[in-house]
């Protein structure tokens, strides 16, 4: 077949099209950074990254929701240790008002305290975290205890996804706490009634039960610091593989910066003496049309 100047034409500017192209996507990777920029790069590659960046952006919500667990059991924690604490300072009471050196006046006196008290406590019952009650259950907007202690959330549990099909809870019903074995409310109420009637037996009697109280917060305690534990281990679990999914990710899409600077030269070059070879064949090519 014989070659006609028009296809020679065709040839040259072909090459110089190629090598001036593919210096151009060299040099779009040197300043990218990237290997893959657009889907026709690499499509087997851009499938691989989007799969790893959804993978990230779950990683991303798992750890909102985990801060977000977190923090409400942090906040629950807190009004649980506060409530012991208030609960031994009415145990100290009971004792001081058991004594029999205590006189008519100071129990009542401790009557005013431990009612002080009891309204501190509900004051915790109905503790709040971000406008929501912590302690009523799913009915995060009704006010857990009425004032005579009646508890008006329901046993609903709040969960929080920490994982793909994993969840942890991160409520507790106030009732579970403050009613379903002891009656805190009763409890103060009996020790307040005993101390306003001078009954130093009725006054001894609520000392075990102030225990049975104070015990059934340790074991709500014990329970929470164990969410917290295990709040922590899935933090530390994703953080983990947020690290190594970054890794997988940036040695699918990033490209090797040296290696890419040598083919930069090298296209560069090719590309110069493509333009060489052009204009020596085009000059032969002019010097035959004019002999």
């Amino acid at each position: 077949m014989r070659i006609t100047e028009a296809m020679l034409n065709r040839i040259i500017i072909g090459s110089i099209n190629k090598s001036k192209s593919y210096l151009g996507e060299i040099q779009r990777i040197l300043s990218t950074g990237k290997r893959i920029n657009k889907p026709s790069d690499n499509p087997l590659l851009i499938s691989r990254s989007l799969e790893l960046r959804g993978k990230l952006r779950d990683i991303e919500q798992y750890l909102k929701n985990i801060h977000l667990a977190s923090t409400y059991v942090d906040s629950t924690t807190q009004a649980v240790v506060e409530l012991g604490t208030l609960l031994n300072n009415v145990k100290v009471i009971a004792l001081r008002e058991s004594n029999a050196t205590a006189t008519p006046d100071s129990r009542k006196s401790s009557a005013v305290e431990v009612a002080n008290l009891k309204e501190q406590i509900l004051n915790l019952a109905n503790a709040s975290f971000g406008g929501r009650y912590i302690f009523a259950g799913t009915k995060t907007r009704t006010v857990p205890f009425t004032e005579d202690g009646t508890y008006q959330g329901d046993e609903g549990e709040i969960k929080i996804q920490v994982g793909e099909n994993q969840t942890i809870v991160i409520n507790v019903p106030g009732d579970k706490i403050f009613k379903i074995e002891k009656d805190i409310f009763k409890v103060l109420s009996d020790l307040k009634q005993a101390l306003e009637n001078n009954s130093v037996e009725e006054i001894g009697n609520q000392i075990s039960e102030i225990d049975e109280c104070i015990s059934q917060i340790h074991r709500w305690e014990g329970e929470l610091g164990g969410r917290a534990h295990r709040i922590e281990i899935f933090q530390n679990r994703l953080k983990d593989m947020e690290v190594q999914m970054t890794k997988f990710l940036s040695s699918t899409e990033d490209a090797d910066v040296t290696k890419v600077a040598i083919e930069l030269r090298s296209a560069g070059m090719a590309y110069q003496g493509a333009l060489a070879a052009a204009q020596q064949i085009l000059q032969s090519t002019m010097l035959r049309f004019f002999e």
